[in-house]
């Protein structure tokens, strides 16, 4: 098992890996109208756009989790909405109870920004198959991003968790994040890198 970056043959797993983890960890096979949508909106855009990285957790050659995000939020996000969303978002209808939140939510040209993106500009995705849990690929996975995105200059790193997901509630204060904002149905953590970490 080890760490490494992902490459373009790796899209097609970075996709199935997306879904069979999207309802709150959960297998969301099924609640979309199809099985591509939830990655083209918080998967595979970050092997495309601006700041884009993508590390995969390997298991015997085969990707089997991964840690995904942008150095830059504000930029990923206009190009999201102006370039991958009008070329992608067309080739998914609404059919599904769950379509109808994804897709709506995806032309939101504000969907990635929070209040306190000066201190945290970068943000991830973390995701591991069921079967790769428990055996701190979790913790690897987020220390190798942290450290990427330190070696870029980036000041801090941001994520999005449900409140539902009780697992993601508990892990993510475990490697260096802190809540900094959140709503009803979400907490936002964020994580100070490099020199903003060491002023901290």
């Amino acid at each position: 098992m080890s760490i490494r970056p992902a490459t373009a043959a790796d899209h097609p797993a970075i996709a199935r890996i997306c879904l069979l983890t999207g309802a709150q960890g959960d297998d969301a096979t099924g609640r979309f109208g199809d099985d591509t949508a939830l990655a083209d909106v918080y998967a595979t855009p970050y092997l495309h756009g601006p700041g884009g990285f993508c590390l995969v957790w390997d298991d015997g050659g085969e990707p089997r989790g991964y840690v995904l995000g942008t150095s830059d939020t504000a930029a990923f996000q206009r190009w999201f909405v102006e370039e991958w969303w009008p070329r992608v978002g067309p080739t998914h209808v609404e059919r599904t109870p769950d379509d109808a939140w994804l897709l709506p939510s995806a032309e939101d040209p504000a969907r990635m920004l929070i209040p306190r993106l000066d201190a945290y500009p970068a943000h991830l995705h973390i995701d591991l198959l069921p079967d790769q849990q428990g055996k701190g690929a979790g913790r690897a996975l987020i220390d190798a991003a942290c450290a990427l995105l330190a070696s870029r200059g980036v000041p801090g790193v941001h994520l999005v968790a449900e409140r539902a997901n009780a697992g993601a509630q508990a892990f993510y204060p475990r490697v260096g994040f802190v809540a900094v904002g959140g709503d009803d149905a979400t907490v936002t953590f964020g994580r100070l890198l490099g020199a903003a970490q060491l002023a901290e």
